[in-house]
């Protein structure tokens, strides 16, 4: 394993784009803490953690750590990373991710955070990842490389394609 030269890493992108899935493999790899920042904010019955802010910004006190989300209050404190990985891939690679990913969550009834579980109710209403995927995929595409730019002190690696995140995570 080579010399990981970063403490702090955001990871940003699309919702189903894989940023937890890369966040876990790399804090393996690195020994950085993982903060799935999707746990902090959903609390049981999917209700909003009243103290998220305030538990994001605890939690990233910790000297080393990953963190991956796209909330905006979560933006805000992107300054605090050494690198920012950006998962930009095409929607249709996004897409087939959230319907394969919440079809397996629905029928094998997989726990998330605090409990919660997709269900076929919430899969077909206004609040759906599907639905949201279609309502997020392209503002956020618009808005990262502007909101990346504020930061021109952080590194940055975007990755296009899955094939180049595996590819760099194999580097460490």
């Amino acid at each position: 394993m080579n010399s990981f030269p970063y403490k702090r890493i955001c990871v940003i992108g699309s919702s189903a784009s894989g940023k937890t899935t890369l966040s876990r493999a790399l804090a393996e790899r690195t020994g950085l803490d993982h903060i799935e920042i999707d746990s902090i904010y959903h609390g049981p019955n999917w209700t909003h953690a009243p103290d998220f802010p305030d538990r994001v910004y605890r939690e990233l006190e910790r000297e080393r750590w990953i963190a991956d989300g796209n909330y905006m209050n979560f933006v805000q404190i992107l300054h605090k990373a050494d690198l920012i990985v950006w998962l930009d891939y095409p929607f249709r690679i996004v897409l087939l991710r959230v319907l394969r990913r919440t079809a397996y969550r629905l029928v094998f009834r997989k726990p998330l955070w605090n409990g919660n579980r997709e269900t076929l109710r919430l899969t077909f209403s206004k609040e759906s990842i599907i639905v949201w995927v279609f309502q997020t995929y392209w503002k956020r595409k618009k808005s990262f490389p502007a909101m990346l730019e504020s930061y021109p002190h952080i590194e940055k690696v975007i990755f296009r394609h899955p094939r180049e995140a595996k590819a760099w995570l194999k580097m460490w």
